[in-house]
C-alpha cells in the first residue's frame, strides 16, 4: 500500500531551519566521550568520512584506539551469524569496552547500528551490550533512518520513499529475508514482534515528527530525560534537520546523566557526531596510486536489488571479464581446482589491464533449515575469500558487493585488521583505504550495500573508475 509523503505532511510544521549539526559537534566534543560504534554489517560507514574502522576489540586493542579517536567502528559482521554466536561476540565486545575504558579514563556512547530496512539481531544486541555494559537504566533510542538511501520514520512506522511514495517496509522484500524476516512496518509493534512479547508495543516511547519540530530542545530534552528506566523510545524522522534536533536532545539527555544505548542505522551516526556533510569523492581521491592494472568487481549478494544492478553492470564486461562462480562446483569436491583456475584468470585480465567483474550464480541455494543455509552461506562467501587471498596481482580498486561479502573480503581475503573509510563514491557508497598490513597495502576497497542505489549505481561506479 503506497502512501502520500506530502499529503502526511500538509499538516505537519517545517523543520526547524536552525543548525543543530554544528551544536552537535561542539556538544559532542564538550561531553569527552569517545562513540564507538558496534556494527553488525560493513556498510554502517556509508555516511561518514575521516573514521577508523577496525576488526579487533581486545582490550588492549580498544585501548590503544579510544586513546587517539573519538569515534570509531567495531565491524563484528554479526548479521552472518547465529544469535547464539552474536550473543557471545557482543557480551565480549562490552566487556573489553568497559575494561579498556576504565584502563584509559574515558567514558564511551555505544552505538548499535544496523540496517535501515530492519534486519538484524534485534533486539539481541542492544539488549546484550546494555546488560554486558552494566547499563541497566539506560533507554534503548531507536532510530533506523538512512536517509540517503531514502528509510524514513513517520507517525511510527518505517517507510522507503520514493517519488513521493511511501511503502512500509514490510511490504519490500527486505521483509521476507530468510533469517530476518518480519511483519510489522509500525516500530512499536516491530519491537514487540521481535522480541517475543517481551516488550509490549504499547510500552514503547515515541516523539512524533510534529513534537519534535514544534517543540524547543529544552522541551525534548526535559521528556528524554524523564523516560523510564530501560524503556524503548522511537524518534519519528524524515530528514536530517530532524534528527540533528533529536540528536541535540539526546547530547543533551546524556549530559543531564541520563543513560542511552543507541540502535541505529547509518544517518544517525554523523547526525549525533556534528560531523559536516562531505560531497562524493571524485576518482582521484579513489585512485590516489597509479596502476595500469584491471580493477575488480566481486559481487555476492542475492537480494533482488543487487541482482537488478549485475544485469546492467554485465553491460559493460566481455566474456573474457566476465566471471560467474558456479555455486555447484564451489560446494563440491573439485572446488580447489575449479577457483584455481578462476584465480588465474583474473590474474592474467589484472596484470593486462582488464576490469573484471566475478559474481556468484544467482540461483540461492539453501539447505533444509536455516543452521544449513548459513552454512552453504559461509561456504559461498569462504570461496569468494580464497580467490581474493590466492590473487597474486594488485587490482586498481576493488568493488564488493553486499554486507557479508565485503566484510569476508576485506578481513579474511585482505586481511584487514584496521582501515579508515575516506569518503563516499556514490550516496551510502563507502570507500575505505586499506591500512599498510593489508595484502594491498593502500588498495582503494569500495563496500557496495545490497540494497542501496538504482538499477544503473554499480555500473555508474565501476564506469566512473574505469
Amino acid at each position: 500500500m503506497n502512501i502520500s509523503l506530502s499529503k502526511i505532511l500538509s499538516d505537519i510544521p517545517d523543520s526547524d531551519s536552525k543548525d543543530f549539526r554544528s551544536l552537535n559537534k561542539v556538544l559532542f566534543i564538550d561531553l569527552d566521550k569517545t562513540c564507538i560504534i558496534v556494527d553488525d554489517d560493513p556498510t554502517g560507514n556509508q555516511t561518514v568520512y575521516d573514521i577508523p574502522l577496525l576488526n579487533s576489540w581486545t582490550v588492549e586493542t580498544l585501548a590503544e584506539e579510544l586513546k587517539q579517536s573519538s569515534v570509531f567502528f567495531l565491524l563484528t559482521n554479526s548479521r552472518s551469524l547465529s544469535p547464539e554466536k552474536t550473543a557471545t561476540v557482543y557480551n565480549e565486545i562490552a566487556e573489553n569496552i568497559g575494561k579498556a575504558s576504565t584502563i584509559v579514563g574515558k567514558p564511551v556512547t555505544i552505538i548499535s547500528r544496523s540496517d535501515s530496512t530492519l534486519r538484524g539481531h534485534f533486539p539481541l544486541e542492544p539488549s546484550t551490550l546494555q546488560s554486558s555494559l552494566g547499563l541497566k537504566n539506560a533507554i534503548t533510542a531507536f532510530i533506523p533512518v538512512m536517509f540517503e538511501g531514502k528509510r524514513i520514520t513517520l507517525n511510527d512506522t518505517h517507510y522507503i520513499e520514493e517519488n513521493d511514495n511511501l511503502t512500509p517496509v514490510n511490504e519490500t522484500p527486505f521483509a521476507q529475508d530468510h533469517s530476518f524476516k518480519y511483519t510489522k512496518a509500525n516500530l512499536k509493534e516491530y519491537i514487540e514482534e521481535k522480541s517475543n512479547g517481551a516488550i509490549k508495543a504499547a510500552d514503547v516511547y515515541s516523539f512524533s515528527l510534529k513534537a519534535i519540530r514544534c517543540k524547543n530542545i529544552e522541551e525534548l530534552t526535559h521528556e528524554i530525560v524523564n523516560l523510564p528506566d530501560a524503556s524503548y523510545c522511537i524518534f519519528n524522522s524524515i530528514n536530517y534537520a530532524d534528527l540533528d534536533k533529536v540528536s541535540q536532545a539526546l547530547l543533551q539527555a546524556e549530559k543531564q546523566g541520563k543513560q542511552i544505548i543507541y540502535r541505529t542505522s547509518s544517518s544517525f551516526v554523523p547526525s549525533y557526531i556534528g560531523l559536516p556533510p562531505k560531497g562524493l569523492l571524485n576518482v582521484s581521491e579513489v585512485l590516489t596510486t597509479a596502476s595500469n592494472h584491471g580493477g575488480l568487481t566481486i559481487v555476492g549478494s542475492y537480494v533482488k536489488k543487487s541482482s537488478d544492478q549485475l544485469k546492467e553492470a554485465l553491460q559493460l564486461f566481455d566474456a573474457t571479464t566476465t566471471l560467474e562462480i558456479d555455486v555447484e562446483q564451489v560446494l563440491g569436491k573439485a572446488s580447489q581446482n575449479y577457483l584455481k583456475g578462476v584465480i588465474s584468470h583474473i590474474d592474467s585480465n589484472l596484470e593486462s589491464g582488464k576490469d573484471t567483474i566475478v559474481f556468484t550464480s544467482r540461483k540461492l541455494v539453501t539447505g533444509g533449515d536455516t543452521a544449513s543455509t548459513i552454512n552453504i552461506a559461509a561456504t559461498i562467501s569462504n570461496a569468494l575469500v580464497s580467490i581474493v587471498n590466492g590473487l597474486h596481482v594488485r587490482p586498481k580498486y576493488l568493488i564488493a558487493k553486499g554486507g557479508i561479502t565485503s566484510h569476508d573480503l576485506a578481513i579474511k581475503g585482505l586481511e584487514m585488521t584496521r582501515s579508515k573509510v575516506i569518503g563516499q563514491i556514490q550516496p551510502g557508497i563507502p570507500v575505505w583505504k586499506m591500512d599498510t598490513e593489508t595484502k594491498f597495502p593502500n588498495l582503494p576497497y569500495i563496500v557496495f550495500p545490497g540494497n542501496v542505489g538504482t538499477t544503473k549505481t554499480l555500473k555508474d561506479v565501476i564506469t566512473k573508475l574505469m
